[in-house]
């Protein structure tokens, strides 16, 4: 999923939930500064020094292009923030490939659940967690390792409205047909983007062979989201109501553009003009926009998102290693 779920999606959601404006914004920062915590000064360690005089804790959750290609620390992020283990299987690389309610996914809603409003940290739990959560409708059926079990063949996919599906055979050739047996893909490289555009049909060889709608997978992520917030903010869970759901399938299917930005702009636009019938609508929902500095420009903030990070870091290897597998290492890796 991408920015325009991970925060416009989860900022809807929490207030559905009857957060108030200035938390949802806290959660859904903090879910989508998952995606935007990476190394952005790969060659100094100039960043990370000042953050050790802060007493801030630092462990990314997201890669860039170097760590990516030279695989430092791959498994640390990936396994841990994006490609939650299903644990389904007899190999550990079937284990290690992410199921939507799975165990350790349903394991991780109850850990949420646990989440006291009287904790001054619960929105960074909430926005870290939900990120993991919602991750595996997205990202199901794949594994954050390089791995030839994230191969595809024969890609396909198409936008509501159209007839025919756009056959991806220079993809295939290009990344699964040509990869040499030493270099796997990692996650759902292969598949491109398809498991994170919300208005996409697509299918494949190996998986999906009945083709995925992904307007569906995501409402039913947000369903689910939107129950476990209104348990913690001690609404009555009701689930979301007919409108709510229309409304949601109606930017989900409706939004087409490959272009993550221009998704991200339609539901800031359609927030700030209370296109989801808020109760409390406020002036923090008509001004609400992401931004990077609005957590790490906060040291308390900042301190409290990396708190977050690295408990679910720990809690997801305490989980692996109960099932006998040991590939995260507990210190970080820059």
């Amino acid at each position: 999923m991408d920015l325009d779920y991970h925060y416009g999606t989860i900022y809807v959601l929490a207030r559905w939930a009857k957060f108030g404006s200035e938390n949802a914004h806290l959660i859904a920062s903090s879910s989508q500064l998952v995606d935007d915590n990476f190394d952005s000064t790969p060659f100094s360690d100039e960043e990370e020094k000042k953050n050790i005089a802060a007493g801030v804790h630092v462990r990314y959750s997201c890669q860039n292009i170097w760590g990516n290609v030279t695989g430092k620390g791959n498994c640390e992020i990936w396994v841990p923030f994006h490609f939650l283990t299903g644990l389904e299987g007899e190999t550990e690389d079937d284990r290690l490939v992410c199921k939507k309610h799975s165990e350790l996914s349903q394991k991780l809603t109850e850990r949420l659940l646990d989440t006291s409003l009287d904790d001054t940290h619960f929105p960074f739990r909430l926005g870290v967690g939900l990120h993991v959560l919602a991750d595996t409708w997205a990202h199901q059926e794949f594994a954050g390792i390089n791995n030839i079990i994230n191969k595809v063949q024969n890609l396909i996919f198409a936008t509501p409205g159209t007839f025919a599906g756009k056959i991806m055979d220079a993809v295939t050739s290009a990344l699964v047909g040509k990869i040499p047996d030493n270099i796997m893909p990692l996650g759902h490289v292969a598949a491109v983007h398809c498991p994170d555009m919300p208005y996409l049909w697509w299918k494949s060889g190996e998986r999906f062979t009945s083709g995925r709608k992904n307007w569906e997978e995501f409402l039913e992520a947000s369903e689910e989201i939107f129950r476990l917030l209104q348990e913690v903010s001690c609404e009555e869970v009701t689930g979301l109501s007919d409108s709510q759901q229309e409304t949601l399938l109606d930017c989900f299917k409706g939004i087409q553009s490959d272009d993550i930005d221009v998704r991200y702009r339609a539901w800031i636009d359609r927030i700030h003009e209370n296109h989801f019938d808020f109760e409390d609508f406020d002036e923090g929902d008509a001004t609400v926009e992401y931004s990077i500095p609005f957590i790490f420009d906060d040291v308390d903030f900042r301190r409290q998102f990396y708190d977050e990070i690295n408990d679910h870091f720990d809690w997801v290897r305490s989980e692996l290693e109960a099932h006998n597998i040991f590939i995260l290492q507990s210190d970080p890796i820059y």
